[in-house]
């Protein structure tokens, strides 16, 4: 589904159906098609739409930003997504994506905290060559962190399912919160998601694509804008899918 709903796919799509009824000469359906067309993407291009809608996700929990001083912690937890196997695989050496921030910050924290585990969790293959996992193994051993403190979770093929086979890592002993590692417009979905678990996590936000206000217009820039607009869109779904499934109590979990 998210092939089609995906905002730069689904615009594609509209504007198919704007030269269709062109075709067809339904002179006002392709008018208004055509016009909806343009303006959704000149809101896009110019920047308010996409931040209307990312800014609320980056905000929800930027107040725990490098925050690390509420310890005593169980450990680390971070999200896969920032890997890029396949580039890993063909150029013999880690390859990120701009996401690359989760694992620079997991590895700082993990130096920070040099008695604490992390769970690193994702572990998505999808060719013969190296898999998330497998690039984050690469990139920790290279960032000098042992990695007999890390408990590499394989099993997961999305946010909930990255909490649900985490759980299965944590001892009883480990009551104390986790640091939770993912890109600030991707935590509030993941603390909704870890809270599904009972798992205690407190967010430690990361990879941030805005300036956290709503701006109206910027520097136009289709490309980039229609990237971010693509990820927020997603997370909006993801959110409101998990709650109509069951998946997590809560639609947009709050700061404890």
């Amino acid at each position: 589904m998210w092939l089609f709903i995906q905002p730069s796919n689904f615009f594609f799509l509209l504007l198919l159906l704007g030269l269709f009824f062109t075709w067809r000469r339904h002179r006002g359906k392709a008018v208004f098609t055509l016009l909806f067309c343009a303006t959704l993407y000149g809101l896009v291009m110019f920047g308010p739409l996409t931040n209307w809608l990312l800014t609320p996700l980056e905000k929800r929990f930027a107040s725990y930003t490098n925050q690390v001083e509420q310890g005593p912690y169980s450990g680390i937890i971070v999200l896969a997504g920032a890997e890029r196997p396949g580039l890993s695989s063909d150029h013999k050496q880690v390859s990120l994506s701009g996401a690359g921030e989760r694992l620079i910050e997991a590895a700082k924290l993990a130096r920070q905290f040099p008695n604490m585990p992390v769970i690193f969790c994702g572990g998505a293959r999808f060719d013969d060559g190296m898999s998330e996992g497998d690039v984050a193994r690469k990139f920790f051993r290279e960032a000098g962190i042992d990695i007999e403190r890390i408990r590499f979770e394989e099993k997961s093929y999305n946010t909930y399912t990255n909490a649900m086979e985490a759980r299965k890592l944590i001892a009883t002993t480990e009551t104390a919160p986790w640091l939770l590692v993912t890109s600030a417009f991707h935590m509030p979905r993941s603390v909704a998601a870890f809270r599904a678990a009972h798992i205690p996590v407190q967010p430690y936000p990361v990879d941030y694509r805005t300036e956290l206000n709503n701006t109206a217009f910027g520097k136009p820039d289709a490309a980039g804008n229609f990237t971010q607009f693509d990820y927020a869109v997603h997370e909006w779904v993801g959110l409101l899918t998990y709650y109509i499934r069951g998946n997590t109590p809560e639609v947009f979990p709050k700061a404890p």
